[in-house]
């Protein structure tokens, strides 16, 4: 079974708060930060990708480290991460550029909810 809920704890209270994180209101929406959706440490900080990638500064959102990617040369595809619903496209974003290189960008305001027990 491939969805979100199958995936472990973390995944699973990401999706059960996806119905309020979906009502946000577009200009909020259009400002929030992005997360670094890490499989040991739930939501981190986009600083991460600087260290892992060796980048002179972290960017703002996967659309800009898909930018960065494509200027090292790499064919970069912008999608929904497997398994995740489609209701979340914009909110959660995979940016795959290499064989097993795919980090997953998730919007602040999801990570937030996830955390809650």
């Amino acid at each position: 079974m491939n969805n979100c809920l199958a995936a472990g704890s973390f995944y699973g209270r990401l999706c059960a708060g996806l119905i309020a994180a979906l009502m946000p209101a577009a200009a909020a929406h259009a400002q929030e930060a992005w997360m670094l959706l890490s499989r040991e440490s739930g939501c981190v900080s986009l600083q991460m990708l600087v260290r892992m990638e060796r980048l002179p500064q972290a960017p703002s959102s996967p659309e800009e480290f898909a930018a960065m990617m494509r200027a090292r040369g790499h064919q970069v595809v912008v999608t929904l991460p497997e398994g995740f619903p489609k209701e979340m496209a914009g909110k959660a974003v995979m940016v795959k550029y290499a064989e097993n290189r795919a980090p997953v960008f998730l919007r602040e305001e999801l990570c937030r909810r996830a955390d809650k027990p």
